[in-house]
């Protein structure tokens, strides 16, 4: 029995030895037969007909590849709509991903999850956060004070088109009073916020929820960025790339084409209800009364 035994002594440490091998790199000794973790830090920015998924990478060596998923619903439907090859990465440092999914229609909501692959080809679960986004149509404009140019005051969000600023079809309108250029709330039902200057078109991720003019107009400054909710009940954003020795305006502008979400480049849980007989009114008309 004791030569039995001194058997059975030396090769438990054998075999725990080869197992502890089996599930470890050399190099790094970097677990690789494992699941790896799941991405974090999973959020859209909205555009137009796309939507950019971005995420934060793991700590991790081992992941090769993230698979980038899409779905109609919230917790069931994801199916995978690309791979984004991963970077080395020996420090353990956090990398950012994006991905940019441009097979989608504007106004219509996405729901999106990423999950982190191994080099030994095992997945992680999808990422955990609710990451959704409704893709709006954008661009750039120039329009004139009524005083300049009438017909090419006044824009049209939906239509995205310039017209007369006394047109029923105008969302806003620019004008100018005693040398200061004014945008304006087309209609008693349009309201209309400035959101103070920003870095870039992107840096208003949604409409706000109050604080909207009670005049119904505001200074137009460069580099400000307005948000506009029409009387139709959808929100729109333009910000003042220009002022012109000539006069007109330069304006980026983009449109939620999903009645009722505010959202203008990223996701909120939040729909709003059209203008009722209880919300904010204007004391006047949004059409100033020049002396």
């Amino acid at each position: 029995m004791e030569p039995t035994m001194r058997k059975l002594l030396v090769l438990i440490p054998l075999v725990a030895a080869a197992l502890f091998a089996a599930g470890c790199e050399d190099d790094n000794n970097v677990l690789v037969n494992r699941e790896p973790a799941a991405p974090q830090g999973v959020y859209t920015v909205t555009g137009d007909g796309q939507v950019t998924v971005w995420w934060n990478g793991p700590y991790e060596r081992n992941i090769v590849e993230y698979g980038v998923y899409r779905s109609l619903e919230s917790t069931t439907g994801y199916t995978e709509i690309a791979r984004v090859d991963a970077v080395d990465n020996p420090n353990l440092d956090l990398l950012i991903y994006s991905y940019v999914d441009d097979n989608v229609i504007n106004g219509q909501t996405y729901y999106y999850a990423v999950r982190s692959i191994s080099s030994g080809g095992y997945q992680s679960d999808l990422s955990a956060e609710d990451a959704y986004d409704t893709p709006r149509p954008d661009g750039s404009v120039t329009l004139f004070p009524m005083q300049i140019d009438s017909t090419l005051a006044g824009f049209n969000f939906e239509a995205a088109a310039r017209v007369n600023y006394s047109s029923a079809l105008a969302d806003i309108f620019i004008d100018i009073f005693d040398g200061i250029v004014y945008i304006n709330a087309a209609n008693i039902n349009t309201d209309i916020q400035d959101m103070g200057y920003t870095e870039t078109f992107d840096d208003i991720s949604l409409a706000p929820e109050f604080g909207w003019s009670e005049l119904g107009y505001l200074e137009v400054i460069t580099g400000h960025t307005y948000i506009v909710w029409t009387a139709d009940n959808h929100y729109a954003k333009v910000r003042v790339q220009a002022i012109n020795p000539s006069g007109s305006i330069v304006l980026q502008w983009g449109y939620q084409t999903a009645t009722g979400n505010p959202e203008l480049i990223a996701p909120l849980d939040l729909e709003r209800p059209a203008h009722g007989d209880n919300y904010l009114k204007k004391q006047s008309t949004s059409t100033r009364n020049a002396e």
